[in-house]
């Protein structure tokens, strides 16, 4: 087992710290995540499990319809088709094979990925493929049965799409069983493997050596262990030290109950500036409600995953580009609304109908943030005598039954109509759709320099996690990790998913107040 020095820092305070503490993404390495050919290999096999899946289920329907009718040869050589109409629809659909199966299969692709069926190789436990399959093609095929009633079309045949879905399951599962026994072989082989490091010690990282060692990992092979650093520096240069010794080493398995949160966060953020990923041991995180992390438990071992960083990380600029087009057009789209709510927060109570506050953004640049106001006007002033009513902890402050709130105040927080006025942070290129939400600086500035500070990496967001996993009934560190995971972990595929999740959540008033 290979150790750091030990240091003397406690990790908090110092300001050569915060690379360790706080992740940068202008620092990311360019060089290639080195487990991304196998990544993008197993990709390309479940891609094309899918593609012969659908088109065995779509040939088998054929079959079972039409069976062996010659009436689309017929027609693509030019001869003269029959009147029958079983064979016109035969034609039908077997020259417009192509083309179906192309649209029914752009259509799966976009739910198997929103439903993590390519990420399965990233998993250490077995990735629940039937659910999956049978919850993406039941919603391809309502949104058929809808095209095909209001259609109307003569040469649909209602009944035989609907049997390509159906047959799409078991053909699907079947090539992708067998995809994933040949893989299985070829790992026995010492092919397809992803090397790792293991910093822990402890039953834990016991059980994930043995069971690296019996060649059950899921093609994660330990090369290398570590002691639990003691220190946020010891964290950094041990991990350093072993990725200079092997810079095949892709993934960073962490496995120790007792780590503390700086540490554990000082691992993350150096394995990620070296572009590498992350697995680690987290009861704590896993006891959050996060939608997006369902988590692996391997020989009872809980087990949080930090995504590869190969193409999570948009160009800062482009990313930057999209959100602020974005937010201009929804701004020209919801101005009649929002000059509504402006104009009845006005004739409700006295004062600005917008509140404007210092909120930390990325990187801990300060920006004033606009939101309506909800409150009355000495609302900041009566704060200080309602400290001791706090509901929450850390730098967040929420009361159920706040007196400082008005009457369409509440009913603005309840539905996040509060928040439209960010569109304008948005359009100036301070805030992004999706990331951490912004705190005030008064109540966030003890922390910056600690660990939680670290979700001050990526730009704040309208929306973040823990807005879909209860909003205001989480805690202030349970928050800060939430959003350690979305900074380390973000994605164009993963904005999409909380963007949809925090529409459900406005719909039915989960956790706001």
């Amino acid at each position: 087992m290979s150790t750091g020095k030990t240091s003397e820092s406690t990790g908090e305070g110092k300001s050569g710290k915060k690379l360790l503490t706080h992740f940068d993404p202008s620092a990311l390495n360019p060089r290639q995540w080195p487990g991304e050919r196998v990544a993008r290999t197993l990709r390309l096999l479940h891609f094309a499990d899918d593609f012969i899946g659908l088109v065995c289920a779509y040939a088998i329907a054929y079959l079972l319809r039409f069976g062996s009718d010659p009436e689309p040869l017929r027609i693509l050589f030019g001869m003269t088709p029959s009147g029958d109409t079983t064979s016109q629809y035969a034609a039908f659909y077997g020259l417009g094979a192509g083309w179906y199966i192309f649209a029914i299969g752009t259509a799966l692709v976009v739910l198997y990925s929103l439903f993590g069926l390519y990420d399965g190789h990233m998993r250490l436990a077995r990735t629940p493929l039937l659910w999956g399959l049978l919850l993406s093609n039941s919603i391809v095929l309502v949104a058929l049965a809808v095209y095909l009633y209001f259609g109307r079309n003569l040469w649909h045949m209602r009944g035989f799409l609907p049997l390509v879905l159906m047959l799409n399951i078991p053909c699907t599962w079947l090539a992708r069983r067998i995809t994933n026994a040949l893989v299985k072989r070829i790992r026995l082989g010492n092919r397809l493997l992803y090397r790792s490091v293991l910093v822990g010690e402890g039953k834990e990282a016991e059980k994930i050596l043995e069971r690296s060692r019996k060649r059950r990992l899921k093609g994660h092979r330990i090369i290398e262990c570590i002691a639990t650093p003691k220190t946020v520096e010891d964290a950094a240069a041990a991990l350093e030290r072993a990725f200079r010794r092997n810079p095949r080493i892709s993934t960073v398995f962490v496995v120790k109950p007792t780590i503390k949160r700086e540490i554990c966060v000082a691992l993350l953020n150096t394995a990620r500036h070296a572009n590498r990923a992350c697995v680690v041991y987290s009861p704590q995180f896993l006891r959050f409600h996060n939608p997006f992390e369902y988590g692996d438990v391997v020989f009872g071992v809980p087990l949080v995953h930090y995504a590869a960083p190969g193409g999570a990380f948009m160009p800062s600029r482009f990313r930057n580009a999209v959100s602020r087009a974005l937010a201009c057009a929804v701004l020209a789209l919801a101005s009649p609304v929002m000059l509504a709510i402006a104009l009845a927060i006005r004739l409700e109570t006295p004062g600005p109908a917008l509140f404007v506050q210092e909120r930390y953004g990325m990187g801990g640049r300060k920006f004033r943030m606009f939101k309506f106001r909800t409150m009355v006007v000495d609302a900041e002033a009566r704060l200080a005598s309602l400290k001791t009513a706090n509901e929450t902890d850390g730098a967040l402050f929420k009361i159920r039954d706040d007196p400082r709130l008005t009457r369409l105040g509440r009913i603005l927080r309840k539905l996040s109509l509060d928040e439209l006025p960010q569109l304008i942070n948005i359009a100036r290129g301070e805030m992004r759709f999706v990331g951490p939400r912004p705190l005030p600086c008064a109540d966030m500035e003890p922390y910056m320099e600690r660990w939680q500070g670290s979700r001050q990496s990526v730009p704040a967001g309208l929306t973040c996690i823990w807005q879909c996993a209860g909003r205001s009934d989480i805690g202030f560190d349970a928050m800060a990790s939430l959003d350690i995971w979305y900074a380390l972990n973000r994605s164009w595929l993963l904005d999409f998913r909380i963007v949809v999740r925090t529409a459900w959540s406005v719909i039915f008033g989960s956790g706001a107040y």
